[in-house]
């Protein structure tokens, strides 16, 4: 993160997910390279996207990509048991390709339930803090402090002040 360093607000305060981001990167740990190399994109367009203005946003950035990415990687590990089993089952099912595919499946339905309900659960997990933490980011945003610009209002502002009605254009 950078700004002036003297802690009162001033000076352009950015966060990058790429670089500062934690969470996100220890995810990828044990992925493949291609999974690192799309994942780098998709926080490089995350980072985009959201453009966080601090630390506090940028964890909540970091968070977020590490939901996704974990859930993204839950569902390759899915996938590639499920291949795996459909390999495995296919060559000592005797039989014709039909009456195969038939038991493979009926055989998978059996592993799948007993796995899938803690796998579902998990996927639930990582969507509901994903949302979570995208409310929250949210929320931030619309509460994020407007830059000072110095004095100076946009043309279209009212120049009265709330409380004492002064016109801002007449102070001396």
């Amino acid at each position: 993160m950078s700004g002036n360093g003297k802690g009162n607000g001033t000076g352009k305060k950015t966060w990058n997910l790429a670089k500062e981001g934690m969470l996100w990167k220890r995810v990828l740990d044990y992925a493949s390279k291609e999974l690192q190399e799309q994942a780098e994109q998709f926080v490089a367009q995350l980072q985009e996207s959201v453009q966080p203005a601090d630390a506090l946003q940028g964890l909540l950035l970091d968070r977020m990509a590490a939901s996704y990415l974990r859930k993204r990687l839950m569902l390759e590990a899915e996938s590639a048991t499920r291949e795996h089993f459909r390999l495995q089952r296919t060559k000592e099912v005797p039989g014709s390709n039909e009456t195969k595919r038939v038991r493979v499946i009926a055989e998978s339905m059996a592993l799948q339930s007993n796995l899938s309900a803690n796998v579902r659960r998990y996927e639930a997990l990582l969507d509901q803090g994903f949302h979570r933490d995208l409310i929250l980011l949210q929320k931030l945003k619309e509460t994020a402090p407007v830059p000072n610009t110095k004095g100076k209002l946009p043309p279209n502002a009212d120049h009265k002040l709330i409380e004492g009605g002064d016109d801002l254009t007449q102070t001396a």
